[in-house]
């Protein structure tokens, strides 16, 4: 998926995980933007593996049983 968005940065792609978070790729900056709904909170990243693991830590929190 973050792949894409580099491979098309010419176009506006917008991943977008319903009351969770908005993903862009922003040409201009050359970083992925991910925008937190709850709070509209936008967040660069800019290189994959960064992007890839604030993805991973949002889509998977830890809960209290696990610790």
């Amino acid at each position: 998926m973050l792949n894409t968005l580099i491979q098309y940065e010419d176009s506006t792609i917008t991943h977008t995980i319903p009351n969770l978070i908005e993903l862009v790729y922003s040409k201009t900056s050359q970083s992925f933007q991910l925008t937190t709904l709850a709070d509209r909170n936008v967040l660069p990243y800019y290189d994959i593996d960064s992007a890839s693991e604030a993805l991973y830590i949002i889509l998977n929190p830890i809960k209290e049983e696990d610790l």
